[in-house]
């Protein structure tokens, strides 16, 4: 018999889905090192898989809106720790890349739809969200130091036994809980979409444009902060957690902001965000050239805490857009971003040398900090009706 559950333990809920399926997103990752993978191979798997389940984003979230119910975060929740975790099986890279595929699009139909899902019935979507993207968070970024502790007490081939918490929940969510997807109003159709395109085409836009590049900036950093520390001389111990620090201070970022939404205006919270972590940015590079280790470490994370206080903020604009497509929107302000702006870090790698007072990383990183700083531009000419920003 179902249990009904009240909105915190909603969210709860989805938060915890949320968190099993990021904490199997990194194992690739780690697993490539520990099984000594050909890096040139596990980087055409990586690329394929995760763009794949990122384009897909916008799709799975429209069918998430037009099936509802509890398939799609059930979907989600099985096909992603089930795939990900057999991957400790084989070193065969066909195996790997339909494995790596297979949890990718698990993720691709879980996100909207638990993005959308968070929101509903909830007195305070952005709070709700925030929850439910930090915790998520979380969960990837220990999901390395998880499959290495694992696996390295048991073996590669006890991967599997990853698995067992999420199936666990998900047996607990279908038979047990009450929450489901239960949407607004109708269900869509391809007409409600292109109606609602109509409407909104300015602000979507707008929206989508300030998550690329707000992406393209932080997936440069995540990618090359370690390789940044390391060319400054740091010790494996400190570039290693680089990266970790960006992140998970992103994290608390999204949530304080979360929280704060009825003090600030949305517009005004994203322009903040996409400019005043600058200077904080700017002083971790300066620096890390010194060799200063907590201040440069301290700065990355504090760059990371404010740029990613709009994030949550971003999606929910587009979710209250279009409150009849909420997993639609979310699936296009996430995942479709995401892979747009897949062209960050090589854009990051070829502006090295741009600013020869900071050549390597640095150059490049600083460059690309002129994607957020145009988004904020762009988010001034944001619009909705009157009073909401």
């Amino acid at each position: 018999m179902a249990r009904k559950l009240t909105q915190r333990g909603r969210i709860v809920l989805l938060s915890m889905m949320h968190f099993f399926i990021d904490s199997c997103m990194g194992y690739f990752a780690i697993y490539l090192v520990l099984a000594s993978l050909a890096p040139s191979k596990a980087a055409v798997i990586a690329m394929i898989s995760t763009f794949a389940g990122n384009i897909l984003q916008p799709f799975t979230g429209y069918f998430t809106d037009k099936v509802r119910g509890k398939i799609p975060l059930a979907m989600g929740l099985v096909l992603t720790p089930l795939s990900m975790s057999l991957i400790g099986l084989t070193k065969n890279y066909g195996i790997l890349l339909s494995l790596v595929l297979l949890g990718n699009i698990g993720s691709a139909i879980f996100h909207p739809a638990g993005a959308g899902a968070s929101g509903e019935k909830s007195k305070n979507i952005d709070a709700s969200f925030a929850f439910f993207i930090t915790i998520g968070t979380f969960g990837y970024a220990l999901s390395q130091p998880i499959f290495s502790a694992v696996t390295g007490k048991l073996g590669l081939k006890s991967s599997p036994i990853l698995m067992l918490p999420a199936v666990g929940l998900a047996v607990y969510y279908i038979i047990f809980s009450d929450v489901r997807i239960m949407g607004h109003g109708e269900k869509p159709n391809l007409n409600t979409l292109k109606e609602l395109f109509k409407n909104h085409l300015w602000s979507v836009l707008i929206l989508f444009y300030i998550m690329v590049a707000r992406t393209a900036f932080v997936s440069s950093v995540n990618l090359f902060a370690a390789k940044t520390m390391h060319d400054w001389g740091f010790p494996r111990i400190i570039y290693s957690v680089a990266s970790t620090a960006f992140m998970l201070s992103g994290a608390l970022g999204i949530l304080l902001a979360g929280n704060l939404s009825h003090l600030i205006k949305p517009r005004s919270l994203i322009i903040y965000s996409l400019t005043l972590f600058l200077p904080f940015f700017i002083l971790f590079i300066l620096f890390g050239e010194n060799g200063s280790t907590f201040p440069a470490l301290l700065m990355l994370s504090l760059a990371g805490f404010i740029i990613h206080c709009g994030y949550g903020t971003n999606i929910v604009l587009g979710q209250k857009l279009f409150p009849e497509m909420s997993s639609t929107v979310s699936g296009l302000l996430m995942g479709f971003a995401w892979a747009t702006a897949s062209f960050g870090p090589v854009v990051c790698n070829g502006t090295k040398h741009v600013f020869k007072l900071i050549e390597g990383f640095p150059s490049g990183l600083v460059f690309m900090t002129i994607f957020p700083l145009s988004a904020a531009i762009a988010s001034i000419f944001f619009r909705v009706e009157p009073g909401t920003i």
